[in-house]
């Protein structure tokens, strides 16, 4: 744990409304604190005028103990720009200071990194491992202006004290986490039974997120955020999957508003000419090759792959199972399938020449890609439990309470895994890298995935692949359709939140 209650600790950061120009500078206390701020300023020195931060608690259901997370807001900031900051308490100065860069304000070349299920590397913990620490200095290595965590991120909720084990996650992030925003979605191991009316009133008093315009209750659960010609939108499937992963069973705890929100986000995004690429994130999986680990969903496939294919979205992130695997271009399901396999789409994998690398090119244009990232550190790697020949298997309901169990067992199928394009049973933790070049007008605009094989300190890379599509220019032809039938949204309009 950390030092005195009133000792900040836990430094880490998220992107604010816009990430071109705010900034959150977020810090946890086992105690209460008066006037908690941060100082912030471009270039060298942290001087700047002190920022006040906002304050909230929860009181753990297990442990009697309250945690105090605070909140700093950074608004007014240029693009492209690097800062420093420092948090303090009733004008003291802490032990907490960082820096970060702010978002390009129009189309640059920029990277990001993706994995989840990590846990921490403390020895004692069971449900981590030394991986856990070295994803993060992978991270590092590759310096990325964002990291994207894909859920389960401490494992609080298997552990008896799910105060500490945020606590020792928190702290060893926090390398990273208060030089670059880490942006997390939520897992079923983020769910703490009594902890909120969802059991996800500890996630949302750690993390101050983009907002979804929704109720407190649904705060931070989703949300979306636009980085250069980049719209990323992060979900919380456990809303739409049949599965019972966690301690609560939430299916369909938004009533419908969730998936109305990513509708309207991703149509929005399609018809934004300043918009190339959609990348969508969350911790649950679609499609999956494991034999007896979490399984891919078919809940996510009836609610949210339509829509994918409705607004052409370009890769889909996730985690959820403990491997690496990823799909060829995916549109529609094959016809007459029960479980709705994601249709391969012919000629779009090995699009054109290989990369500088050797790697393949990918047209994300006629078909989305899925990408299934690590583990970026449990204790559990499923690498070694793949179905061989290939197949994929999938949820597709749960049966009723029997007694015992907490959670509702699962249903499962098989299917043919046509749309597997790699996978790889040698590389149980891993991370992934991603490169964005936003080309030239007229020409093509590229994201350059590379996974690294995380099971050491020294990240190597193990699969690479090039996704391209051409640059926008105009409304895209799906816009134009809209704008045929009467139902154009406005392509000058651009759409932050």
């Amino acid at each position: 744990m950390t030092g005195g209650a009133k000792e900040a600790y836990g430094v880490h950061l998220a992107f604010g409304a816009d990430p071109a120009t705010a900034m959150v500078v977020s810090w946890l206390t086992r105690g209460p604190v008066t006037r908690p701020a941060v100082r912030c300023r471009a270039g060298p020195g942290t001087s700047g005028e002190a920022v006040p931060a906002n304050t909230r608690s929860y009181r753990d259901v297990h442990t009697g103990e309250t945690v105090f997370a605070h909140h700093a807001p950074l608004s007014g900031l240029r693009p492209a720009t690097d800062y420093a900051f420092a948090v303090e308490h009733d004008g003291r100065p802490q032990a907490a200071d960082g820096s970060f860069r702010t978002a390009p304000g129009s189309r640059a070349a920029f990277s990001f990194t993706f994995f989840g299920d990590q846990g921490t590397d403390r020895p004692y913990d069971p449900f981590g491992s030394p991986a856990s620490g070295y994803a993060v200095a992978g991270v590092e290595r590759c310096a990325p202006l964002f990291a994207l965590a894909g859920g389960n991120l401490s494992y609080a909720n298997q552990r008896e004290d799910p105060v500490r084990t945020w606590s020792d996650w928190f702290t060893m992030i926090s390398a990273s986490a208060r030089l670059r925003p880490w942006l997390p979605c939520v897992g079923n191991h983020e769910i703490e039974r009594g902890n909120g009316a969802l059991g996800l009133a500890a996630y949302q008093t750690y993390f101050e997120l983009p907002p979804n315009r929704e109720e407190n209750y649904l705060a931070g659960l989703w949300y979306a955020f636009t980085v250069g010609a980049v719209r990323f939108v992060v979900l919380s499937a456990d809303d739409v999957c049949y599965q019972n992963s966690g301690p609560i069973y939430l299916r369909g705890f938004s009533a419908g508003r969730q998936t109305a929100w990513l509708a309207r986000t991703l149509k929005q995004a399609r018809a934004d000419p300043g918009i190339d690429w959609i990348v969508v994130a969350m911790h649950h999986t679609a499609l999956s090759t494991s034999a007896d680990h979490n399984d891919a969903d078919l809940g996510i496939r009836e609610a949210w792959l339509p829509l994918f294919d409705r607004h052409a979205v370009d890769l889909v992130l996730y985690r959820h199972e403990h491997h690496y695997e990823r799909s060829h271009p995916v549109r529609g399901a094959v016809p007459g399938s029960r479980t709705l396999v994601p249709r391969p789409v012919a000629g779009a994998a090995g699009a054109g020449d290989p990369d500088e690398s050797g790697g393949a090119v990918v047209d994300t244009s006629a078909g989305t890609v899925h990408l299934m990232v690590g583990t970026g550190g449990s204790s559990s790697p499923s690498a070694d439990t793949l179905l061989d020949p290939p197949a994929g298997r999938i949820v597709v309901g749960v049966r009723d309470h029997e007694p015992g169990r907490r959670r509702r067992p699962a249903v499962h199928e098989l299917e043919d895994a046509s749309w597997l394009a790699f996978r790889a049973p040698d590389h149980p933790y891993a991370f992934a890298g991603f490169e964005v070049d936003p080309g030239e007008p007229g020409g093509m605009t590229r994201i350059r995935v590379t996974a690294y094989d995380s099971s050491s300190p020294d990240p190597v890379p193990f699969d690479q692949v090039t996704l391209v599509r051409p640059r926008t220019a105009a409304a895209p032809t799906a816009f134009r359709d809209e704008k045929r039938s009467g139902h154009a949204a406005d392509p000058n309009k651009r759409h932050t939140w």
